[in-house]
């Protein structure tokens, strides 16, 4: 049986910003029951820790909080609703179902003097705080380093290991990449985030085009594909810690002008569209697009379930160079329209 192509209004906000919101995706009473048992879970935590003699009792609380992502309630935003079978729609053919999601419950916050990834003061990032980045990168074995304070011979060491906090190394030859890539990015919102400033996903609207191009400038280069590759040094040395990580290519970065901010010391930062989500609107990411949450400003705390995917047809493994390059490998729901628009 032929599968059903997506609309081509859809198709249209994918190949052009990178990214399409589904209004409504998820039934309100499936989005009530996750957000239900994540406040479970999260009462729960309250709880353990404030009976907690031992340090190791409130990790171990924590780390339970994160095992709701494989709970029923939360798989079956993505794998029992129209997200599922949209996706499909996209790439032509099945994907596997849900098995573990993202939580990612972002609270309120004041500007403060915590140090991110790229090397800068939260307070002193533009666009609430923004760090666009791609996903599967390596980023650090350790916190970032601390703004005025070098690294001690222990901690320069520690900081280069593999793999970095999320579980990912520097480099896979095997691959001939740097980073680690899936196909989309799945969000299902469970919080109001209809105005800026409540925690919303940034997204660097249209830049996965330029990402393709650059891996494709990587590789007739004789890569590797990602950070240390060519044309992209991983580190910022420049940025105020000394170690700011490039989470995209400054190539990419410089093609964003427009709209930008620059701190004061020259540096700049791309304007993301900050996305605009009712409780039950999901949106559906190409991985090539740049991405990041944004403080939440307001009273709130921003709940988002993340679901990382590939169609069932992609070759094993962790990364997929292919796909890095050639931006629409695995969206064959989008062939049709991908050969109008090359008219």
């Amino acid at each position: 049986m032929k599968r059903e192509a997506p609309s081509e209004t859809r198709q249209r906000a994918l190949y052009r910003d990178g990214f399409v919101v589904l209004r409504s995706a998820v039934p309100r009473e499936m989005v009530e029951a996750a957000r239900r048992r994540l406040n479970q879970d999260m009462g729960r935590l309250r709880n353990r820790a404030a009976g907690a003699r031992k340090l190791a009792t409130i990790r171990q609380a924590a780390t339970d909080l994160f095992r709701a992502g494989a709970e029923p309630v939360i798989l079956d935003l993505f794998n029992k609703t129209p997200v599922k079978t949209t996706l499909e729609a996209f790439f032509g053919g099945p994907v596997n179902a849900a098995t573990g999601a993202q939580i990612a419950a972002n609270y309120p916050t004041d500007p403060s003097d915590r140090v991110n990834e790229s090397g800068y003061r939260d307070q002193d990032t533009p666009f609430h705080g923004w760090v666009g980045h791609l996903d599967g990168l390596w980023n650090g074995a350790t916190r970032p380093p601390e703004i005025g304070r070098p690294f001690t011979p222990h901690q320069r060491r520690q900081w280069y290991r593999d793999p970095s906090t999320n579980g990912v190394r520097r480099e896979y030859p095997d691959y001939g990449t740097n980073i680690t890539n899936f196909t989309a990015l799945v969000g299902i919102a469970l919080s109001d985030q209809r105005v800026e400033g409540v925690g919303n996903l940034g997204l660097l609207k249209g830049a996965h085009h330029r990402i393709g191009e650059f891996f494709r400038y990587q590789r007739a280069q004789g890569g590797p594909l990602g950070p240390d590759g060519p044309g992209w040094p991983r580190e910022h040395l420049e940025a105020p810690n000394g170690h700011g990580l490039r989470h995209y290519p400054d190539a990419v970065r410089a093609a964003f002008k427009r709209g930008a901010a620059t701190t004061e010391d020259g540096h700049c930062w791309p304007r993301p569209t900050l996305v605009k989500l009712a409780p039950g609107d999901a949106v559906i990411v190409h991985f090539n697009t740049p991405h990041s949450a944004t403080r939440v400003d307001g009273p709130d705390p921003r709940l988002m379930v993340y679901f990382r995917t590939s169609p069932k047809r992609r070759p094993p493994g962790r990364a997929y160079a292919e796909g890095l390059c050639d931006i629409w490998k695995e969206w064959w729901g989008m062939r049709d329209y991908l050969h109008k628009v090359s008219q």
